[in-house]
């Protein structure tokens, strides 16, 4: 259940066991995506994508069909495939609907949590600062990606203690994956430094029982991620971090 949740907030926490050429080309493929190493400026081919991947059509194309549904792919009339990112308009409702449906479950998590749930996320707010403190004392430290593990984890730990599962549905429905993912990779320090601190409220808010506080403080928490991608100036269209991945017109 965490990893099925985690995968809404965008990290996957481990690779997952059993994981089939179909996947594998979807999990590949996404990736390069958001890290802008496959380019929006010109098309791409399924044969292209087989050959780059050195995989068969048939799971290339069965996660060409997934990415198309999520729109990270476009097939445009006579013109192939386009990797598509989201725009500002996308972006700012895409994060409101984030804002509403997360302060409504880490308020149900402040009524229902159990005892248990509870100091599991006073402990993974912990944890995330301390890694904070440790990206802060060591810049070379290669922290960044369990950073983002606590933080998939958080989130969904709070999902989990909203004890709702239609809320949960509607949130693997609604939360853009990609969003989430195009966020991490461009926080700098001081936006996981305040992310760190958010956590904490959060998980205090909850573990007391506070309900009110603890939506108002996730509230917060999703809003200062929007207010920090809608005011980069990059935000319509999210710089690539990483060098170009081949592709091969097909």
């Amino acid at each position: 259940m965490v990893k099925k949740i985690a995968s809404i907030f965008g990290t996957n926490m481990a690779e997952p066991k059993g994981e089939t050429a179909a996947d594998r080309a979807y999990r590949i493929l996404r990736s390069a995506i958001l890290s802008g190493r496959l380019p929006t400026d010109r098309k791409v081919t399924e044969a292209g994508l087989a050959e780059m991947l050195d995989l068969s059509r048939t799971p290339v194309r069965n996660a060409v069909g997934r990415l198309l549904i999520e729109g990270l792919l476009q097939r445009r009339k006579g013109s192939g495939l386009w990797c598509i990112l989201p725009t500002r308009d996308e972006i700012r409702t895409i994060f409101d609907i984030r804002a509403r449906l997360e302060s409504y479950a880490a308020a149900r998590a402040a009524e229902f949590a159990t005892p248990l749930q509870r100091a599991e996320l006073v402990a993974s707010a912990a944890r995330m600062a301390l890694l904070v403190d440790e990206m802060l004392s060591d810049p070379h430290a290669d922290v960044v990606p369990r950073i983002d593990a606590e933080n998939a984890l958080f989130h969904c730990k709070i999902v989990e203690a909203a004890h709702a599962r239609r809320l949960e549905l509607l949130l693997q429905s609604t939360i853009d994956v990609n969003l989430v993912t195009l966020t991490l990779q461009a926080y700098g320090t001081e936006q996981r430094m305040r992310s760190a601190s958010h956590h904490h409220e959060i998980a205090v808010a909850i573990a007391g029982g506070m309900v009110e506080l603890a939506g108002k403080a996730m509230e917060v928490h999703i809003l200062s991620a929007a207010s920090f991608v809608l005011t980069d100036p990059q935000a319509d269209h999210p710089a690539p971090r990483q060098g170009k991945m081949p592709v091969r017109p097909g």
